[in-house]
């Protein structure tokens, strides 16, 4: 009876030590399976990390907060650069100006130097259009008078400086519509022309609060007589 008892004993315990050998097979392939996944996502975590850094984005950082950090470190840089381009661009503007008065005040010119002094207006206004345009883009050669753009303001004088001029057609007291998109901003009057800019006073604006911005397009106010 004793063997008999042990006999079944050994038995019942055969039994456990399968179930478990088949408990600890399955499992070692789960684990093998879930290790090869891992591996898996390491590797395409791996190939995204390198494309971010590729496209000079380090966004896989480990705090969210150094991510927002450089994204407002660049938005304050690309405000700086706007704001540098546009100061460039208006003290451009004033030396041009400058150097047509002090041309007026000398009575016998050199041709060299006065056809010098063309060649470089014409250059800067030239730069001044293109300081203007908007990132990536060019404007059009040569100037529609139905597509002209705000390229420079002086606020103080109600004054804006037109990317149209003399060769595109632009005349003295030529009248112009403002738009930003198909929103009517102002209307404008121009008084001065050159080669290829032209100043206007501002002489209404659609909405007091929402002034003329540079990068507003303008076109010839058919409907007003010149």
């Amino acid at each position: 009876m004793t063997l008999q008892v042990a006999a079944q004993k050994i038995q019942a315990l055969e039994s456990q030590l399968a179930a478990s050998k088949d408990k600890t097979d399955a499992l070692t392939q789960s684990a093998a399976a879930a290790n090869q996944e891992a591996n898996d996502l390491k590797d395409r975590y791996e190939k995204l990390r390198g494309l971010l850094e590729g496209l000079g984005i380090a966004a896989l950082e480990n705090s969210t907060d150094q991510t927002q950090g450089r994204l407002l470190s660049a938005i304050s840089d690309l405000r700086i650069a706007e704001t540098s381009r546009q100061k460039l661009a208006d003290s451009l503007m004033e030396l041009a100006e400058a150097s047509l008065q002090f041309a007026k005040t000398v009575q016998t010119p050199d041709a060299a130097s006065s056809d010098r002094l063309s060649k470089a207006l014409t250059k800067a206004e030239a730069v001044l259009i293109a300081a203007a345009a908007p990132e990536g883009t060019a404007p059009a050669e040569p100037a529609n008078l139905q597509d002209a753009r705000i390229v420079s303001l002086k606020p103080d004088l109600g004054i804006a400086v037109l990317s149209v001029g003399s060769r595109d057609g632009v005349k003295p007291g030529m009248p112009f519509e403002i738009y930003r998109e198909d929103k009517p901003i102002a209307k404008i009057l121009v008084t001065e022309v050159r080669s290829s800019v032209s100043g206007a006073v501002v002489q209404e604006l659609a909405n007091a609060t929402d002034p003329v911005k540079v990068g507003d397009r303008g076109k010839v106010d058919i409907n007003r007589s010149f």
